[in-house]
């Protein structure tokens, strides 16, 4: 019976300067909005002269939304940006758990998976916990 490493091919040079250059604008896309959210953050604090408790109730909970939000694009950003960093060291595509190769499927829908769907899974269910 063949191993998971052996049914996955290593990515091609020019599937991995395609996946790099998707990572690169997602990257600049997230940079970006980011950017938009700091801006419309700091909007809702200088329009907090509201008087009405509604209002300033509002603004708190507006500004709170952007800075979750802000949250977690700043964690796919780190997840990009290691994902670039795998290609570079020519590890891309490669399951940072169990060191098997990443379907391509899985690669074309999420391009920063760290980890094979088995190991995925099992990060989900706290059996193993995801390396930095």
């Amino acid at each position: 019976m063949p191993s998971a490493k052996s049914k996955a091919k290593k990515p091609s040079k020019t599937t991995l300067q395609r996946t790099r250059k998707q990572l690169e604008r997602q990257r600049q896309e997230i940079l970006d909005l980011y950017q938009h959210d700091l801006a419309e953050g700091q909007r809702a604090h200088d329009e907090g002269g509201a008087d009405d408790l509604v209002d300033r109730a509002n603004n708190a909970y507006n500004r709170e939304f952007m800075l979750a939000l802000s949250g977690s694009e700043r964690d796919l950003l780190r997840d990009i940006d290691a994902a670039l960093e795998r290609v570079d060291a020519a590890t891309y595509g490669e399951c940072q758990h169990c060191a098997t190769r990443i379907p391509a499927a899985r690669l074309k829908a999420v391009p920063w998976a760290r980890y094979c769907v088995v190991c995925q899974e099992q990060v989900e269910q706290g059996i193993f916990l995801e390396t930095d």
